[in-house]
């Protein structure tokens, strides 16, 4: 199975990209097939639009695309900056947008206006999510989001938060370490 590898950062020169770009590196090195999403580089509409929302299924071929990817992988690794507890709009557009029915859940109604029975279809997947802080913040709030909300809805227990704290400050040599350490740690939960 493939790795499904999400960047939002809009900085190619960024902690984030350099996490994103030798993990994907070394994972296609090692035989391993990597869908790579880069939201800002390839210009991803994070925006919903309404008709979309309507009619449950995008034509948007970044959407597509990325669902099908999703789909198809067994890792999903999403690295981005905590930007106010939380990620980037253009991430949060990406869940939006791609994690809908038919690709993280699906609704089934017995009748047209009664509840739905919610049934995840995430649940066969691995999640780790790496989340890069300017100042020393608490994991609760990404932890809420990712883990108990976003992948906890659609199914996935095997879920991992790399956050790297306080990176404004830090050391050189501790972030060289860190991403070091993190790299390894994502590759070698692959394999």
């Amino acid at each position: 199975m493939a790795v499904c590898l999400v960047l939002a950062h809009p900085d190619r020169s960024s902690l984030s990209y350099q996490i994103f770009h030798e993990t994907a590196s070394i994972l296609e090195a090692g035989g391993q097939t990597v869908y790579r999403q880069d939201l800002q580089a390839e210009e991803f509409d994070p925006v919903l639009p309404l008709d979309e929302l309507k009619r449950r299924l995008s034509l948007d071929p970044h959407v597509v695309r990325y669902a099908r990817e999703l789909s198809g992988c067994s890792h999903i690794i999403i690295i981005h900056p905590d930007w106010w507890a939380g990620p980037p709009a253009i991430l949060k557009g990406w869940v939006d947008r791609v994690l809908r029915p038919g690709t993280a859940y699906d609704e089934v109604r017995d009748f047209p206006g009664d509840d739905a029975e919610f049934i995840p279809l995430l649940t066969d997947k691995k999640v780790s999510v790496v989340a890069l802080s300017h100042r020393d913040v608490s994991s609760r709030a990404l932890n809420a989001f990712w883990k108990d909300t976003v992948f906890g809805w659609c199914g996935v227990e095997d879920f991992h938060l790399y956050h790297l704290k306080d990176i404004s400050t830090a050391e050189q040599a501790d972030i060289a370490d860190w991403k070091r350490d993190t790299v390894h740690s994502l590759t070698e939960m692959v394999h």
